[in-house]
């Protein structure tokens, strides 16, 4: 089967598994409507993006709505973090990064941001920054390799694969709600990080895209890395090649430029297991509920 025509008729995994995550999203909105800014137009956004992806396998062909099938988790995963400016303190205000300084320090004895101060350079804070923020490319890459080489069955698994990472990640930063060491031990830094050309621009720029976020834990730069590298190493040797340059200098880049605490990236690491070894189960799952009755390939065609 082309490519591009895959998915006609399909609700995929993927979109299965976005459908139930924004369920969870509308209930915690609905249980604290009173505390949650603009809670009205979330919930209309959410129930769009639910009847979107119902409706989305009934409407036939053609080269526009076979694009949006493959590649519409996108702008969903992306919408559905930004929201959570809005969401995660106003429902869990109590941040808990106290509790995360105290176990980098039970680990080490120091807090590993300031400790890190000795090796800054602004060539290496530059090349950190790039390799940080080179994150929410990393897995679309791979996705568009798949789908090149017309590997459909790789490309829908992995493609569930992220969308059950971010997800689960985004569950993550409501039980453990926390901003992160930039803010938190800031008056503890000797000096603020700098590199040469394009970090300070970079750092802004991801400042207000993402705004004021609680998601420090667990890591989901560390984890979404972790998984791309992982399914590279099964699904595309040379692709995997060139992230073990990248991922390892991605995941030490979120403690050396202070956007995590170490625990995190372990907490990551750990994430990233338990996506590996439960995926599978729970792909199966999906793939056996049906949400909506789907037209025949006979009527789509």
């Amino acid at each position: 089967m082309e490519a591009l025509t895959y998915y006609e008729g399909k609700l995929r995994v993927a979109d299965k598994a976005t459908i139930i995550y924004q369920l969870f999203i509308l209930t915690v909105i609905f249980f604290n409507y009173p505390r949650i800014p603009n809670g009205f137009w979330l919930i209309l956004i959410h129930l769009a993006i639910i009847a979107f992806l119902l409706w989305l396998p009934n409407l036939g062909g053609g080269k526009i709505l076979n694009w949006i099938r493959l590649w519409n988790l996108v702008p969903i995963i992306l919408f559905n973090f930004s929201e959570l400016h809005f969401i995660v303190h106003n429902v869990r205000p109590q941040d808990m990064d106290t509790l995360l300084i105290q176990i980098d320090k039970n680990l080490f004895g120091v807090h590993p941001t300031i400790w890190l101060e000795k090796f800054h350079h602004p060539i290496l804070t530059e090349y950190l920054q790039l390799v940080y923020t080179s994150f929410y490319f990393l897995p679309l890459i791979l996705a568009v390799l798949l789908y090149r080489k017309n590997r459909m069955e790789e490309f829908d698994y992995f493609a569930f694969i992220i969308v059950y990472g971010f997800y689960l990640s985004y569950l993550g930063y409501f039980m453990v709600p926390a901003i992160g060491p930039r803010f938190t031990l800031d008056h503890l830094q000797s000096f603020p990080l700098h590199g040469l050309w394009l970090s300070d621009h970079l750092q802004h720029l991801l400042n207000r895209l993402e705004n004021i976020q609680r998601d420090v834990f667990p890591s989901g730069h560390t984890k979404i890395t972790v998984l791309t590298m992982y399914f590279a190493a099964r699904y595309h040797r040379k692709y995997f090649y060139v992230l073990l340059i990248i991922g390892p200098s991605l995941i030490f880049s979120t403690v050396y430029l202070r956007y995590h605490y170490v625990i995190d990236v372990i907490a990551g690491f750990a994430f990233a297991a338990f996506v590996i070894v439960t995926a599978p189960a729970f792909y199966r799952l999906l793939s056996w509920l049906q949400f909506v009755p789907l037209r025949s390939s006979e009527e789509c065609g």
